[in-house]
C-alpha cells in the first residue's frame, strides 16, 4: 500500500513542475532554436521517463549531444576560416562549455527531482504512520468491545444454563405425575373391561350352550343321512384307486420286462457288432494280401473277387443292421440305397465297395449302438423312478388303509391319487422331452450319415480313378499273356467238378465287364 501511494504521490507531483518548466520555455521564442534550448528539452524528455527508463533516456541525449556537436563543428568549420590548430582549440572550448552548461542542468533537475520525492517520501511516511495509529487505535476499541461483549454472553449463557436446569425439573416433575395418572385411568379401565368381560361371557355361555344343543340335533341328523350316502361313493373310489393301482403295477412289470428285453438286446447288438469288428479285421487284411497279389498271375483274381465278395455281404450287413436300428423313416431310405446298390452289384459287386467304407459303416453302427444304449438307460432310469415312486406309494395306501379310520384312509388314497397322477403327468413330459431329444438327434445323425455319404462318394471316386489305373494295367497285363497260348481254367484245374468250372466262368465274364465297365 505504502508503494502504490508513493507511485502515485510521484506521477502526480514531479509531472507539474516539468511541465510548467517547460511552458515557460516554450514561452520563450528566443531559447527555442539556440542549441541550449534543445538540450534542456531533451533533458526534461529524460526527467519525465520512468525510473526504470532513466539509462536509456541518458543514451539517447548523449546521441543527440553528439550530433549536436559534429553539426556545431561543421558549421563553425565552414564560418571561419581559421588555422588549424586554432580551430581544433576552439572547438575543443566550445564542447568543454556545452557539456558543463548541460552538466549543470542535468545536476539541477536531477537535484530538484530528488528534493520532490525526498518530500513526496516524507509526506507518505507521515500519512502511513498516521493511518497505522488510527487502525491501532480502532483494534484496541474493537478488543475493548469483544471482551466486554464476551463478558456479557457468558453472564446470558450462565442465567440461561440455569434456567434450562430449573425448567428440566418441573418437567420431570410433570411427567411423574402424568404417569401416576395414567396408571389410575388404566386401573380403573382394566377394572371396567374385566367386568364387562366376565358379564359378557356369561351371555355367551349361555348362547353357545343353546347354540350347541340346536346345532348337535342338526349334526346328529345331518350325519346319519351323509354316512348312509357316503358309504357308498367311499367304497367306489376305494374300488377304483385298488384298479389304478393293479394297473400301475402291471405297467411297472410290463415296463421292467421291457428294460430286460432291450438289455438283451443291445448286449445282442454288441456281440454282433464285435463279431463284425473282427471280421471285418480279418477281411481287410485278407484285402490287403489279395491286393499285393494282384500282381500276380491270373489265377489269383478268382480268389481276389471271391474275398470283394464276401467283403460286400459283410457290407450289406452291417448296413442292414443300421437301417434297423436307425428307425423306420431311416429304414426306407437305407433300403431304397441298398436296393440300388444291390441291383448295381449284380454285375460289379467287388467294385463297389470302397476301401474303409466297411470300417466307416462298423463306427456307424457302434455310434447308432451307443447312442440306443444312452436312450435306454435314460428311459430305464425314468422307468426305475417311476417304479420306484408307485411301489412306495402302493406301501404308503396299504399301511395307511392299514391304520387309519376309513374317513382318514379315503382322504389319504384321494391326496395319494392325485400325488401319483401329478407324477404320472411329469412323467410323462420327461418322456415327451426325450423323445424330442431323440428326434433331434436322429436328425443330427441322418445330416452326419449324409455327410459321411458324400464323402464316402468322394472317396469312392478316387478309389475308381486308383482302380482305372490298376484294372488298364491289368488288361495290358492279360492282353500280354493271351498273345501267348490261351489259357483256360477248365486246363489248370481238369480235377476239378463242373460247378468249379461254371463259377469260373462267371468270374471271368464278371472280371470282363468289369474291365468293360473301366
Amino acid at each position: 500500500m505504502f508503494a502504490s501511494c508513493l507511485d502515485l504521490r510521484s506521477a502526480i507531483s514531479a509531472p507539474l513542475q516539468l511541465d510548467s518548466d517547460r511552458m515557460d520555455r516554450a514561452l520563450d521564442p528566443s531559447r527555442q532554436n539556440s542549441p541550449d534550448s534543445a538540450a534542456e528539452n531533451q533533458t526534461l524528455t529524460l526527467l519525465h521517463t520512468a525510473p526504470g527508463g532513466l539509462g536509456m533516456a541518458l543514451e539517447e541525449e548523449l546521441a543527440i549531444l553528439t550530433r549536436e556537436r559534429e553539426e556545431d563543428l561543421e558549421v563553425s568549420a565552414s564560418e571561419t576560416p581559421v588555422s588549424g590548430q586554432d580551430s581544433d582549440l576552439l572547438s575543443l572550448f566550445r564542447q568543454k562549455e556545452k557539456d558543463l552548461v548541460l552538466a549543470a542542468k542535468l545536476g539541477k533537475a536531477l537535484l530538484e527531482r530528488n528534493q520532490d520525492l525526498t518530500k513526496q517520501y516524507d509526506k507518505m511516511t507521515k500519512d502511513l504512520n498516521d493511518k497505522l495509529e488510527l487502525l491501532e487505535q480502532e483494534k484496541h476499541e474493537l478488543r475493548r468491545r469483544l471482551e466486554s461483549r464476551e463478558g456479557e454472553w457468558e453472564g446470558r449463557v450462565a442465567e440461561l444454563e440455569t434456567d434450562v436446569q430449573h425448567l428440566q425439573g418441573e418437567l420431570e416433575r410433570h411427567q411423574v405425575q402424568l404417569r401416576e395418572a395414567d396408571r389410575d385411568k388404566s386401573r380403573a379401565i382394566s377394572e371396567l373391561s374385566e367386568q364387562n368381560h366376565r358379564l359378557l361371557e356369561q351371555l355367551s355361555r349361555a348362547a353357545e350352550v343353546e347354540k350347541q344343543l340346536s346345532t348337535q340335533v342338526h349334526s346328529l341328523r345331518d350325519d346319519f343321512k351323509e354316512k348312509s350316502i357316503s358309504t357308498n361313493q367311499h367304497m367306489t373310489r376305494l374300488e377304483t384307486l385298488q384298479a389304478e393301482i393293479k394297473m400301475l403295477s402291471e405297467r411297472k412289470q410290463e415296463l421292467e420286462r421291457r428294460v430286460n428285453a432291450m438289455l438283451e438286446e443291445n448286449q445282442q447288438l454288441q456281440h454282433t457288432v464285435e463279431d463284425l469288428r473282427e471280421r471285418t479285421l480279418v477281411l481287410e487284411k485278407q484285402r490287403h494280401e489279395k491286393d499285393l497279389q494282384v500282381s500276380r498271375p491270373s489265377q489269383s483274381v478268382f480268389s481276389f473277387l471271391q474275398l470283394r465278395l464276401q467283403l460286400w455281404e459283410a457290407y450289406c450287413q452291417v448296413r442292414s443292421i443300421c437301417s434297423q436300428l436307425r428307425g423306420n423313416d431311416i429304414t426306407d431310405s437305407a433300403l431304397s440305397t441298398d436296393s440300388s446298390m444291390d441291383e448295381s452289384s449284380e454285375t460289379l459287386s467287388a467294385k463297389d465297395i470302397p476301401t474303409g467304407s466297411l470300417h466307416a459303416s462298423l463306427l456307424e453302427l457302434r455310434r447308432l449302438t451307443q447312442n440306443l444304449l444312452d436312450g435306454n438307460e435314460s428311459t430305464v432310469a425314468l422307468l426305475s423312478v417311476e417304479v420306484s415312486s408307485s411301489r412306495e406309494e402302493k406301501e404308503r395306501l396299504r399301511a395307511m388303509a392299514e391304520v387309519h379310520e376309513p374317513n382318514e384312509q379315503l382322504q389319504s388314497a384321494i391326496r395319494d391319487r392325485d400325488e401319483a397322477i401329478a407324477k404320472k403327468k411329469a412323467v410323462e413330459m420327461e418322456l415327451a422331452k426325450c423323445k424330442i431329444d431323440i428326434m433331434s438327434l436322429n436328425s443330427q445323425l441322418l445330416d452326419a450319415i449324409q455327410q459321411k455319404l458324400n464323402l464316402s462318394q468322394q472317396l469312392e471316386a478316387w478309389q475308381d480313378d486308383m482302380h482305372r489305373v490298376i484294372d488298364q494295367q491289368l488288361m495290358d497285363k492279360h492282353q500280354e499273356e493271351w498273345k501267348d497260348p490261351p489259357y483256360s481254367f477248365n486246363g489248370s484245374r481238369g480235377g476239378a467238378p463242373s460247378r468249379r468250372a461254371h463259377r469260373l466262368s462267371d468270374g471271368d465274364k464278371r472280371l470282363f465287364s468289369f474291365f468293360k465297365k473301366n
